[in-house]
C-alpha cells in the first residue's frame, strides 16, 4: 500500500493529475486525467482531457474558453486559459468534483480518492503533529477550514467521509 503524504507537506494542487468530476451531461461519474502540478499552461493544453464512460461525453482542455487574465502598463489584454485552483470544482474545465460532501457546518471536497484519503487521515488524527515539517500556509493542513479541524466534529466527518466513498 501507498504511503500518504504528511497533510502539512501538500498542497490541493498536488492532486490534480487525476480529477473524478460529476459529467455536466449525465450526472455519472467521469475522470479528467493528464494533469499535472507545476507546469505551465501549454502543456495541460497538450495533456489534461475530460471524458465520461457513461455517456462519451469528451473535452480537451486546448478547447476551452481564453479569457483576457489583466491588461499590462501598455494597455494591451493578456489572454489565457486560467486553473481554478482550491475549489470544489476541478481547476480546468469548472465541473463539481465527485467528491463533495455536505455536512451540517459546510462543504468538504476532494480532488480524488486519495486527496479525500489524506483529508480523513488528517481528520482522524488526534495528534497533529508537523513532525518539524515548517510552517506553511498552503498546506491541506493549514487551509481546512475550523469546523474541519473541530475535535468535536471529528466522528460526524469520519462517518460522512466513508459514506462518500462507497459511492
Amino acid at each position: 500500500m501507498k504511503k500518504l503524504p504528511n497533510p502539512y507537506q501538500v498542497r490541493n494542487e498536488d492532486f490534480i493529475t487525476t480529477v473524478y468530476v460529476v459529467c455536466p451531461k449525465c450526472k455519472a461519474k467521469a475522470v479528467i486525467l493528464g494533469g499535472q502540478p507545476y507546469k505551465n499552461i501549454k502543456d495541460y493544453e497538450d495533456n489534461v482531457r475530460f471524458s465520461c464512460t457513461s455517456c462519451g461525453y469528451a473535452l480537451k482542455y486546448a478547447n476551452t474558453p481564453i479569457f483576457t487574465v489583466y491588461t499590462n502598463s501598455r494597455g494591451k489584454n493578456i489572454k489565457s486559459r486560467a486553473l481554478m485552483l482550491n475549489s470544489p470544482c476541478d481547476p480546468y474545465f469548472g465541473f463539481d468534483v465527485w467528491y463533495r460532501i455536505e455536512s451540517k457546518y459546510g462543504l468538504l471536497w476532494a480532488y480524488n480518492l486519495e486527496h479525500l484519503t489524506v483529508i480523513e487521515n488528517y481528520i482522524a488524527d488526534t495528534l497533529r503533529n508537523r513532525n518539524a515539517v515548517p510552517y506553511q500556509n498552503n498546506s491541506i493542513g493549514s487551509r481546512l477550514p475550523q469546523w474541519v479541524k473541530d475535535a468535536k466534529n471529528r466522528m460526524y466527518l469520519l462517518k460522512l467521509i466513508k459514506k462518500s466513498k462507497l459511492l
